[in-house]
């Protein structure tokens, strides 16, 4: 074995070195090849190199082959697998069918395996007999000469060449990697690399428990660690011609062109590839993007990756470092990890991981708001020694980082994301131009985001609802490590669980770590569960209050006799901060304990008549509610908030039906339009049909009136889209009359322009409607064909929901979308096939497709479809001057496909890697004069430019927001 350790880099990663380390070598003139085929060669050079040495250089024209071997099972295996790996390479460019180009003067071949160097019978000497043989066998290749560099000959390379190793660093460095960084580090980052060490062995503990990983135990006094509970989530790619290529992370088929993986391990082995710009190809997607739904385990998966490289960093001796509460934490993670499969990394970078909202908050508390600052804060924080921004820069230069940035969806004022996305982007910038290995891995809800993380940057997974093994594996564990000491009562819930997911509308309830965390612990309790979210959450709050009301306690009897007073504690905190996060300048996620206790006391003096007794009181009710309900809890000493977003959206959502039922409706729809409440209100509208039955009419008709209220409602039909959700819920499953209603109303968006977001979700839960209620799929096929006898963008959007449900596993829905879709082709028109042409589900081509695919005949941008829409000169504002402007830099292709039948009909693309919400459009977020422009430009588009009409109606969402969301919190009479 060598001074490194090269097993750790993977194939690719070991091709990736084989380049560097050629060009160091033979000099810049070799040409290096991409991932994918290459054949037969990683590298190239043509002409004279500086190799092997002086006076005896090659000249002429040589390849560089790598091969590596996963594991090596000793010198002698060794040998022999590598001959027979370079007798195939060697008998593949004799071979005359063969598609390699000329033959090489020149071999190199690279190898992490180790040859010996006895002479005549050593490994060296017999793969240099070999090569020679072949030479002598096959005059016609004229090859003048070879080289092998096996493991000890790269190592030694490594040692010359000082840039190659530290780029590799993560990957090869052998052993106890934190013992060694003082190897890799220069002397003026020796004390830097020490406090980094540190700050890894305490987020190591600090990160060992999830945040509801009890589930209510907490007034047990129970902590759940993460890693017994961990598991591994599903996520999708986007559309793509072919699956990805992947070591480690598994690859499922979902439909054609349509692939998943497990969100970890495609994360973990994304970051075992070296990703400094010096490495990476121009447009290359170094970060990824993970999008997904309330208490879909966003967070948590962040946190399981940053614990998954601190495992790695101490691996093989690292644990010398720490306490022993630190060795077993960490013996524990790597049993856990092993448990579910999830290897540890190859890279060991170092792990960083900023909730975003509270970084919105020190950039809104008027702090220095570069990031790079917070995280050298971060690191500062608990330390007894003091980093500097400097000390930090330096590190990132010389070690690969995990940036994990959770949660940008709660970071809610367009205003304040735009500063905190403005601080990551020079952040980025700055770890660019210094050359750092950085992966970011951002999260974030689907709902309100728009496309704010560079897609040029930034790969995007979604993670899939939860299907029905991966919610009982999750319960499984859940269930073990709950009950360890009580195998009945884990049989017991494991198989209600079991139960439950057989049954299909309870089944819709285990789509999320989160609804299956709530529903485990109901099954503690009860033998059936709700069936909506509302009444999930409802019955988990009961559960749990039941719970400490059955302990014969001071506390027990204090929470039977205040019901009323505690409910309303929650309900206020939930409305609070739920107003706060909808509001500029707003983000906290708690309230200060002293305003809180104030508020409780103000409605405590009302009943008793007595300060003194309605201080003590709102004391005692809010410690009780804070240390054994565990729903609301003191994150900072002097503050009360939810540790879990979900319920705080909860206890909105009960607020927003309570007070006087005249108010209710018209306070939903006043909140319909706004991402910052949306999952409160589906949560409130799911609460309506159970608990105020006679209000249900009322609310789906407030759905159609917010739609038809104006042009811009018209065209977002933001009740539609709620209607969609409402039916994704499952709310009107045991109401067929409603739940035709609610299908009605959400197959109005079949008939609107196309929107990538909105129609594949329609197309996904129309379909799930369309096989359960036969009512309902009519309605949903009616409405499909009238789409598809339009003439423009609503074509379009029909064809992508026939796609969709082309796969779908539904026989009847399989078998109309079948034939709708051959008899619609059989009778569109030129310009109609032509304008169809660039799309596969309604995602915009990348340049390789539009190469390949389409001739372009010109390049404009945005700006030029809203010049004859703009008023006079005199007339425009400056906001819309600079919202034109911006849309300069937005990209527009006016193509022809290559196909011969359509090379007659021109159609417009859009660029779409660009994000829509640059600083003017941000800036004209309510401008009267922009939106109008957008409704302008979506109405002129015809079919062949429906790709324009689709980026218009994105920045209308944008635009338009100012205008469709109440500027006022909702009052609740009663709790706010």
């Amino acid at each position: 074995m060598g001074d490194y350790d090269l097993t750790r880099l993977g194939s690719r990663e070991f091709e990736h070195l084989s380049q560097a380390l050629s060009k160091c070598a033979l000099g810049p003139g070799v040409s290096v090849f991409g991932d994918g085929k290459d054949g037969g060669r990683e590298a190239t050079f043509e002409g004279a190199v500086s190799y092997p040495y002086a006076g005896d250089e090659w000249n002429g024209y040589g390849v560089v082959q790598a091969k590596f071997k996963q594991r090596s099972a000793g010198v002698s295996s060794s040998t022999e697998w590598l001959e027979r790996q370079i007798k195939a390479e060697l008998n593949e460019w004799l071979r005359p069918e063969s598609k390699r180009e000329r033959l090489p003067e020149y071999l190199l071949f690279t190898t992490n395996v180790p040859l010996s160097a006895v002479p005549d019978t050593g490994g060296i000497a017999r793969v240099n007999r070999l090569i020679a043989a072949y030479r002598e066998q096959n005059p016609q290749w004229k090859l003048k000469g070879w080289s092998v560099w096996h493991e000890e000959e790269i190592c030694r390379l490594l040692d010359c060449y000082d840039g190659v190793r530290r780029a590799y660093a993560h990957f090869v460095t052998p052993g106890d990697v934190l013992s060694r960084l003082m190897d890799t580090v220069s002397d003026a980052d020796r004390e830097t690399a020490e406090l980094i060490r540190a700050h890894v062995g305490r987020e190591l503990l600090a990160d060992q428990y999830v945040r509801l990983g009890e589930s209510g135990a907490q007034g047990d006094n129970q902590r759940m660690r993460l890693g017994p509970v961990a598991v591994d989530l599903r996520t999708s790619f986007g559309p793509r011609d072919c699956p990805p290529s992947l070591d480690r992370a598994p690859v499922y088929e979902e439909a054609s062109g349509l692939y998943a993986t497990r969100a970890a391990a495609y994360i973990l082995e994304r970051g075992d590839t070296v990703l400094r710009p010096s490495h990476q190809g121009a447009g290359e997607q170094r970060h990824i993007l993970l999008i997904g739904g309330p208490g879909q385990g966003k967070s948590t998966l962040g946190q399981l990756v940053c614990q998954a490289y601190r495992a790695a960093l101490m691996e093989e001796g690292g644990e010398q470092l720490l306490t022993a509460e630190a060795r077993m934490a960490l013996e524990a993670l790597r049993e856990d990890l092993a448990a579910i499969g999830l290897h540890l990394p190859n890279g060991r970078r170092w792990p960083v991981r900023v909730a975003l909202n509270d970084y919105a908050n020190a950039v809104l508390g008027g702090e220095d708001v570069s990031l790079l600052r917070y995280l050298v804060n971060k690191v500062n924080r608990r330390a007894s020694e003091r980093v500097t921004g400097a000390h930090l820069k330096r590190w990132l230069r010389t070690w690969p980082c995990v940036l994990v940035l959770d949660g940008l969806d709660e970071v809610a004022s367009p205003h304040t994301r735009e500063d905190v996305l403005s601080a990551i982007s020079d952040f980025l910038l700055e770890a660019r131009q210094i050359d750092a290995d950085l992966l970011v891995v951002a999260t974030t809800r689907p709902q309100g985001y728009k496309g704010e993380f560079h897609s040029g940057d930034y790969e995007t997974l979604t993670l899939a609802p939860m299907d029905a093994s991966d919610a009982l594996q999750y319960a499984e564990r859940l269930a073990t490590a709950r009950h360890s000491d009580d195998p009945e009562m884990r049989e017991t819930v494991l198989a209600r669980v079991e139960q439950a997911a057989r049954e299909d509308a309870t089944a819709r309830l285990m789509r999320s770590p989160l609804q299956v965390t709530i529903m485990s612990l109901l099954m503690e309790r009860r033998a059936r569960i709700p069936q909506n979210r509302y009444e999930l959450f409802t019955a988990y709050y009961d559960t749990i209050y039941a719970r400490e009301v059955d302990k014969p306690t001071s506390t027990g009897q204090l929470l039977a006799d205040h019901r009323f007073h505690i409910d309303w504690l929650h309900q206020y905190v939930g409305l609070l901060l739920q107003s706060r996060a909808a509001q500029d300048n707003e983000l906290d996620a708690v309230v200060e304990e002293n305003d809180l206790r104030e508020r409780a006391q103000e409605r405590l003096l009302k009943e008793t008549d007595d300060p003194d007794q309605a201080e003590a009181l709102a004391r005692r009710l809010i410690d009780a509610a804070t240390d054994r309900l565990v729903l609301l809890v003191a994150p900072d000493a002097g503050y009360v908030g939810f540790e879990v977003r979900s319920l705080q959206e909860y206890m909105g959502a009960r607020a927003l039906i309570s007070g006087p039922e005249i108010d209710i409706v018209p306070r939903l729809e006043s909140l319909a339009s706004s991402s910052s409440w949306r999952n409160a209100w589906l949560l409130a509208a799911a609460g309506i049909f159970p608990t105020k039955p006679h209000l249900r009419g009322d609310l789906l008709n407030a759905l159609r009136a917010l739609d038809s209220r104006d042009e811009i409602t018209m065209t977002l039909m933001p009740g539609a889209r709620l209607a969609l959700d409402l039916l994704d819920e499952g709310v009107t499953r045991q109401h067929p009359r409603f739940h035709n209603l609610l299908v009605d109303h959400a197959t109005a968006l079949i008939g609107q322009v196309p929107r990538p977001n909105v129609h594949h979700h329609c197309a996904r839960t129309l379909l799930d409607a369309a096989a359960h209620h036969q009512q309902a799929r009519t309605r949903i096929e009616h409405a499909l064909k009238d789409a598809l006898s339009a003439r423009d963008g609503r074509l379009v959007t029909a064809l992508n929901v026939l796609s969709d449900w082309q796969q779908s596993k539904h026989g009847l829905t399989r078998s109309f979308a079948d034939r709708m879709w051959a008899a619609t082709m059989a009778r569109l028109s030129l310009e109609e096939h032509a304008a169809i042409s660039p799309v596969t589900q309604l995602e915009y081509p990348d340049h390789q497709q539009l190469q390949q695919d389409f001739v372009v005949v010109e390049q404009t941008s945005l700006a030029n479809f809203v010049q004859s829409h703009l008023p006079e000169p005199h007339a425009q504002t400056a906001v819309v001057a600079e919202f034109v402007s911006g849309l300069n830099d937005h990209p527009v292709f006016r193509v022809r496909p290559k196909a011969r039948a359509l090379q007659s009909v021109d159609v417009t693309i859009v660029e779409g890697s660009l994000p829509l919400d640059t600083h003017g459009a941000v800036r004209a977020m309510g401008d009267p004069q922009a939106v109008q422009l957008c409704l302008d430009v979506i109405r002129a588009q015809p079919i062949t430019a429906w790709h324009v009409a689709t980026a218009f109606i994105q920045l209308l969402d944008l635009l338009a927001y100012p205008v469709l969301v109440s500027s006022t919190s909702p009052s609740v009479e009663g709790i706010s």
